[in-house]
């Protein structure tokens, strides 16, 4: 965690004294969010893991609420597989597991076209486990394989410093997500997730 900026500190406390209705603020936030960032979409978590896991709610149930209800009993779903390469592996990605997905480990570019299916949700990515355009495991690369097939990516930027226009969401990501609490200099118990339109109101409706 970092220290929260004396502006955020202003805002939090002007904030403080409204009453507001949580999904008209999602949607004011959102649309603020694109404008800012040159994004789709925008939206604001408890977290970046907990961002994660509304994300891969999203893409597990498409919006359905009958479905979203039923997490993490993926009993009869189509989408109950997130593919992540085994270097982008890491302890937050319980946050991905804990919605009942199983978990498909790739190592090779062979391997990931293997494993993509019509059972796929989403592929996960850390940000640190990206490579130069023209390598052949690059988000690009990635990319190129799974936007034929409507899988959504997530790229996982929580300790990243937020780019303008995003060079995620540039190279091929679908959805990429920020701790507020860290290079952002943001509040400690909050996300930032930044792509698809439709995919983030979904992930706001899991939340």
């Amino acid at each position: 965690g970092s220290l929260e900026r004396p502006e955020v500190v202003a805002a939090m406390h002007a904030a403080s004294g409204f009453f507001v209705q949580y999904d008209e603020l999602a949607f004011g936030v959102g649309r603020r969010l694109a404008d800012l960032t040159g994004a789709e979409w925008g939206m604001v978590s408890a977290g970046c893991a907990a961002g994660m896991k509304h994300v891969t709610a999203a893409c597990v149930t498409g919006g359905n609420p009958e479905k979203l209800i039923r997490i993490p009993d993926l009993t009869g779903f189509d989408k109950t597989e997130v593919v992540i390469p085994t270097g982008s592996r890491n302890a937050y990605d319980h946050s991905i597991r804990n919605i009942g997905v199983k978990i498909i480990n790739v190592s090779t570019p062979e391997e990931l076209d293997r494993a993509l299916s019509t059972r796929t949700a989403m592929i996960y990515l850390t940000a640190n486990d990206e490579v130069g355009a023209d390598e052949p495991f690059s988000l690009e690369s990635i990319a190129a394989m799974a936007k034929p097939l409507n899988i959504p990516i997530l790229v996982d930027a929580a300790a990243e410093d937020l780019t303008i226009p995003n060079v995620h969401l540039a190279r091929g990501a679908t959805i990429v997500a920020y701790s507020g609490g860290k290079a952002l200099c943001g509040p400690q118990c909050a996300g930032l997730l930044l792509g698809k339109k439709d995919l983030l109101m979904s992930a706001w409706q899991a939340s």
